[in-house]
């Protein structure tokens, strides 16, 4: 289960950013988050992928 984490995880953020795009077409008035998120994400990438090494 721990490995599918992050897998989950990211999977939850894309369904976010589709939710906003799509249905609610509002992503413009929360680009503030998108950007947190997707640093977030990839800072976590890095180091999950560094950790891996």
């Amino acid at each position: 289960m721990r490995g599918f984490t992050p897998i989950i995880l990211l999977v939850i953020f894309a369904g976010w950013i589709l939710y906003r795009l799509l249905i609610k077409k509002d992503l413009k008035q929360h680009i503030n988050s998108l950007y947190a998120g997707l640093f977030f994400v990839g800072i976590w990438t890095a180091i999950y992928f560094l950790w891996l090494k």
